[in-house]
């Protein structure tokens, strides 16, 4: 099922805030993205504010940074939908465009946590970088926090875990790990069509059989020449991918 969010600022409605922050690419929103938002949802119930997760879509390293495995752990539908369930209030996706690339971190700042979402904090983790060529940082959200209004927090990642473990993980078939990573399976959306499952997301173990958890109960699923093949109705669906048969 898909969860309404807004898609870049221009979907923020004009007055909103004052609101606390969660901020980062959450691109598989596993346990250590969890750890972020919890802080940031404890703040919002402090200071009776909103908690907005705020996140990227596509991965920035596709424009940015230097070339690596991007393939998405999670769609955004997901990434929003779990986020609502671990307490956000609202989640805005900022499409990450070669003109977002070259925003400056002072008006990222400026335009997007001050003007767009008032933010009272804002909540990231350790090594979180932003603004052209990621000259920004956690220390500059503390050094302009005071002046644009917010409290910055930065808090230290979870050992072990990482969504390029992750993919390490599930493409080596360790789905019980990457579980364990993500705290639930790994999740798989697509479209069936006959017995062939056509994914959102292209994240998927090597060819075999897995059990799955589907929206018509428990079953077998395999993987084929990079096909995730199930016997379920047409239609989207989402196969959670428990472990090898």
């Amino acid at each position: 099922m898909s969860t309404v969010f807004w898609h870049g600022t221009a979907e923020v409605p004009d007055g909103w805030g004052p609101s606390v922050v969660a901020l980062g690419v959450f691109d598989g929103l596993h346990r250590g993205h969890q750890r972020v938002l919890d802080h940031a949802v404890r703040l919002g119930r402090e200071r009776g504010a909103p908690v907005v997760l705020t996140t990227f879509d596509p991965h920035p390293a596709t424009i940015a940074g230097r070339p690596r495995d991007t393939t998405p752990v999670a769609t955004v539908e997901h990434r929003a939908e779990l986020a609502r369930r671990h307490g956000a209030d609202q989640v805005l996706v900022l499409p990450f465009t070669e003109c977002l690339a070259r925003t400056s971190a002072e008006d990222f700042v400026d335009g997007v946590l001050r003007r767009t979402l008032d933010a009272t904090a804002v909540v990231t983790g350790s090594n979180f970088r932003f603004g052209h060529r990621g000259a920004g940082d956690t220390a500059l959200l503390r050094k302009l926090g005071p002046v644009s209004g917010f409290t910055a927090h930065a808090l230290d990642l979870l050992p072990g875990c990482s969504s390029t473990l992750v993919r390490t993980l599930v493409t080596a078939g360790d789905l019980v790990g990457a579980a364990a990573i993500l705290g639930r399976p790994h999740r798989v959306h697509g479209t069936v069509d006959g017995e062939i499952v056509t994914p959102c997301t292209t994240l998927l173990p090597p060819p075999g059989k897995y059990w799955a958890r589907t929206p018509h109960g428990d079953r077998t699923v395999e993987v084929e020449a990079g096909l995730l093949l199930a016997d379920l109705p047409d239609g989207p669906t989402a196969v959670d991918l428990v472990d090898a048969r």
